[in-house]
């Protein structure tokens, strides 16, 4: 989940962002008593957050550290089940473009090493409100909670957290670890009597930085034109 990391490094540095100094720390928000729990019981909970159809995000980011911010804007197209195509701008005519299917890159523009945003893309659907499967390799572990519920995705070195808070939820907290050391968590909250996104923050505990990501339209769409996910 290293490599996870860095793409959100390259992208903050691609929106004209550099990195700040250490900062402390998230605390953890692991929660215990997990059970393993049957794959198709989290893919039925993961049905839940999906858009029901084809939909648009119209969104702003502003990547911040301790030197600063810089912020922009983006949109999100999403083809359910595991298909999106991201498109930012920001300062400077600053701009680019990916095109994500489940946990893999089909192209990234300007053009980007995709074998370090695979790794990115489970965090980055995660950021968005839509929860992917877990890995093949990994093993499931759940349990329900009186605000909501948790699962867990646990592979060799790294371990992924899903927490529901709330009735709804209202928000939906991700924590990635590599072995036991948190690298990056998520927050996002949902609009009221919905699962569509009003505002996520991806953070940093290793330097304090932190992707947000606010959500001001969702247009649901009749179906993309076929050249969306080509690559310009």
């Amino acid at each position: 989940m290293k490599a996870a990391v860095r793409v959100y490094y390259a992208l903050a540095a691609a929106l004209g962002a550099g990195l700040g100094a250490c900062a402390p720390g998230l605390k953890s928000i692991a929660p215990s008593g997990l059970a393993p729990a049957p794959r198709d019981t989290i893919a039925a909970w993961l049905a839940s957050y999906r858009p029901t159809g084809p939909v648009r995000y119209d969104l702003r980011w502003r990547f911040a550290n301790q030197k600063g911010s810089t912020a922009g804007r983006a949109a999100v197209r999403i083809a359910p089940p595991d298909t999106l195509r991201f498109d930012y701008r920001g300062p400077f005519g600053r701009s680019g473009a990916a095109v994500i299917v489940a946990d893999s890159a089909l192209w990234v523009a300007p053009e980007r090493d995709t074998r370090e945003l695979l790794p990115a893309a489970p965090l980055f659907w995660a950021a968005l409100g839509i929860p992917q499967p877990p890995p093949q390799e990994s093993s499931v572990s759940s349990r329900g909670a009186p605000g909501g519920r948790v699962w867990r995705y646990a592979s060799r070195a790294d371990t992924m957290d899903f927490v529901e808070v709330g009735p709804g939820p209202e928000r939906l907290l991700t924590e990635v670890r590599r072995n036991g050391k948190i690298v990056a968590s998520t927050e996002v909250r949902f609009r009221p009597a919905g699962r569509a996104p009003l505002e996520a923050r991806v953070r940093f505990p290793q330097d304090g930085s932190a992707l947000i990501l606010t959500v001001e339209s969702v247009e649901s769409v009749a179906a993309f034109d076929p050249s969306t996910w080509r690559r310009p």
